[in-house]
């Protein structure tokens, strides 16, 4: 396991309620389709739904010690459900999805996402544009407003130091994960005690990915993902397979 927090009943227990919910959720959203149509206003809340719990089941997968090739099935569900349930809300599944898509290398969800990114005005944002541009270098920011500008700061301040200092860059990153992620936690599937699934800095993993900075402080971190970030490069092979 990646992380002995708890023991193994405990997470085989958590992620066979994971994959229960799974299984609820589509089949609800099977019968919402034949009930009402593939175009009911509920049926992005749907989609939405069962991304979450694709999420949850793939980041205590990660956290449980399962391989790139037992993780990636999840995560495509997760990316590909996520991108139908996208509801324009500020940041939100699409931010993380951009991050996993940047960690991952998940090039062909490129287009899907550019088009929700440009065609909902609540993800048009300096970060998230940032994020999108990781992964499509063609692609230019648009706007200068952050509509979270304390929540991003320390990432526009690893964005900016990498581009002259990319050691630098690595010690306010490594000062985030440290010292800082924790505390922005609220609540959700990570710090819910009765449904603990771990605790994983993917933004951190994707900014690393993105910025081709030298992870190796970063290595004995709590809180950082370093074999997600290391996936490719063990494989040897592109990881979009």
């Amino acid at each position: 396991m990646r992380d002995d927090t708890k023991t193994v009943d405990f997470y085989n227990d958590i992620l066979d309620m994971d994959s229960h919910f799974i299984e609820s959720s589509e089949k609800r959203l099977k019968m919402v389709i034949e009930l009402k149509g593939a175009d009911f206003k509920a049926v992005p809340t749907c989609y939405s739904s069962i991304s979450h719990n694709y999420f949850h089941r793939f980041y205590l997968s990660y956290t449980m010690g399962m391989s790139h090739e037992e993780l990636i099935p999840d995560l495509r569900m997760y990316i590909e459900n996520g991108l139908k349930g996208c509801n324009g809300s500020v940041y939100g599944d699409l931010e993380n999805i951009l991050y996993l898509v940047i960690v991952f290398g998940f090039n062909e969800y490129t287009d899907t996402i550019k088009e929700i990114i440009t065609s909902i005005k609540d993800y048009q944002d300096a970060y998230m544009e940032q994020l999108y541009q990781f992964i499509d270098n063609s692609f230019e920011i648009t706007d200068e407003k952050l509509f979270w500008p304390k929540e991003c700061k320390p990432f526009i301040e690893v964005i900016e130091l990498a581009k002259t200092d990319k050691t630098a860059a690595v010690q306010r990153l490594k000062k985030f994960v440290d010292r800082q992620w924790y505390k922005t936690l609220h609540e959700g599937i990570i710090s819910q005690e009765g449904c603990y699934r771990g605790f994983w800095c993917i933004e951190a993993a994707a900014l690393v990915k993105a910025l081709k900075l030298d992870d190796t402080e970063l290595k004995e971190c709590k809180y950082y993902p370093y074999d997600m970030v290391h996936f490719c490069d063990k494989r040897g092979a592109n990881t979009s397979t």
